[in-house]
């Protein structure tokens, strides 16, 4: 970490940061309300045709920095700092000549195994270029001028939004992407790169390793829409990727009303589509007590500048 962020992430931690562990392996920093996971800075992989090589980090369009949430009154509101615009990336051999972002997964249920609460999961569509495919039918019932009842039914297909009861799937195989978490760990490392999945090690009991990273929802039922959020706003409420160095090319985030999630302690999951980057969070929607615990604070920064130094000395 530069000497100037650090600085920055002390003073701004003094008053407002505290660390929170979940279980052995999750460390998420807590700095001015924001619940930071920040992923390694070097395993975000991107096939460079002109030159025929796997490029990783920071000059990878598929580099994944940092995923941050806060709980608000009456909205939990999610930030994504990434070098992947939500345009999505360009390939003839993609689905549909894109990759773009997968779904954001929630899971309440079980927090220790995600193919244990499939069908239970949340999750959040926020990109409108993904391979998402799921019919959402809504009814409208009106009474037409003679008292009788009509019922009219829409079908639309994958409006961004909420969803509920959601199953997922993998898109990696159709997006040109990894077969599995071990091959994307196994082929960072041949580049002298380090992955891993934010709050999470590259290789963790949550996710089966041998298997392609769950990037979209598979089926689900809409709940309700969410609201894209901009620079200003992200400003307003004190969001600064910046105190952990991360600097990728685009800060984006969307916020969804807090009644429509459970209250508890939550995994968030994003994955690119080809599953060339992805990053895990640790959390809760129960609204965190204030605290000024600067020492505690500080402890947080220096955990956080010894992860990067070992990481940084692992790749080297």
């Amino acid at each position: 970490m530069k000497l100037q962020a650090f600085k920055t992430l002390l003073c701004t931690a003094a008053t407002l940061g505290v660390l929170a562990l979940t279980g052995s392996q999750a460390q998420a920093f807590q700095v001015g309300g924001w619940n930071y996971a920040i992923d390694s800075f070097n395993d975000g992989t991107e096939w460079d045709a002109t030159n025929k090589r796997l490029v990783v980090g920071q000059n990878s369009d598929f580099e994944f920095f940092g995923m941050a949430f806060r709980v608000l009154e009456d909205r939990v509101v999610f930030a994504i700092n990434s070098n992947l615009s939500l345009n999505g990336y360009d390939l003839d051999g993609a689905r549909n000549k894109k990759i773009s972002y997968g779904d954001l997964v929630l899971n309440f249920t079980n927090t220790a195994s995600f193919d244990a609460a499939q069908s239970s999961l949340f999750a959040i569509r926020f990109d409108s270029t993904n391979d998402t495919n799921v019919k959402v039918v809504t009814e409208t019932r009106t009474i037409d001028s003679r008292g009788r009842a009509k019922v009219t039914k829409t079908t639309r297909t994958s409006p961004l939004g909420l969803y509920g009861g959601v199953t997922t799937n993998s898109l990696t195989n159709v997006n040109s992407g990894y077969s599995s978490h071990q091959q994307h760990t196994t082929e960072v490392a041949k580049v002298g790169g380090s992955a891993s999945l934010g709050d999470l090690d590259a290789n963790n009991s949550y996710f089966a390793y041998n298997t392609a990273a769950q990037t979209n929802m598979k089926s689900g039922s809409y709940l309700g829409g969410i609201n894209m959020l901009g620079a200003a706003d992200f400003r307003a409420l004190g969001l600064n990727f910046g105190n952990f160095s991360a600097t990728g090319n685009y800060t984006f985030g969307f916020s969804v009303d807090r009644s429509l999630l459970p209250v508890g302690n939550f995994m968030a999951s994003l994955f690119a589509e080809c599953g060339n980057d992805g990053i895990v969070m640790a959390g809760s929607t129960a609204v965190p007590e204030p605290t000024t615990m600067a020492g505690t604070a500080i402890a947080a920064g220096l955990m956080y500048t010894r992860r990067r130094r070992k990481k940084q000395e692992a790749s080297a």
